[in-house]
């Protein structure tokens, strides 16, 4: 027959409150963890937005006056990713000829200006790329 042996000092299992106090601090950072990539995540998809703008805007830029006419007007639309563009294209008057849009040897100048708008979340304002720059087109 055993008898059961008498435990040691050094023996003892762990009580059930050292149990639950791990349990909570692996609890807690497991939290901070998925908070962490959560943050992350959201970073790299705000970046990939505002690259996916950026493109959207200097393209537009560039499809006016060789896919679209260059003449005043606007034009506008929306991405299937949620990116509203707008293309607004007005007449460049010179300082020196007050009303008058046409530049030496027939040539008209205009200024294009591509806006980008959208939103990252729900909670966040919306957000806005624009740029602007001069198009010279030629005699027709």
């Amino acid at each position: 027959m055993l008898t059961p042996s008498t435990p040691y000092p050094g023996e003892r299992g762990f009580t059930l409150v050292e149990t639950l106090v791990s349990l909570a601090i692996l609890t807690i950072s497991l939290v901070a963890l998925v908070e962490i990539f959560g943050v992350g995540f959201r970073g790299v998809r705000m970046s990939e937005l505002d690259t996916a703008a950026l493109h959207l805007a200097t393209s537009e830029l560039a499809r006016a006056g060789t896919e679209t006419p260059l003449q005043a007007g606007q034009q506008q639309g929306i991405m299937s990713s949620g990116l509203e563009w707008s293309v607004v294209i007005e007449p460049y008057a010179p300082r020196y000829a007050e009303g008058d849009t046409r530049l030496l040897a027939g040539l008209e100048a205009y200024w294009v200006t591509a806006e980008v708008r959208w939103q990252n979340s729900t909670f966040a304002a919306p957000q806005t790329v624009s740029l602007k720059t001069l198009k010279i087109r030629g005699p027709r």
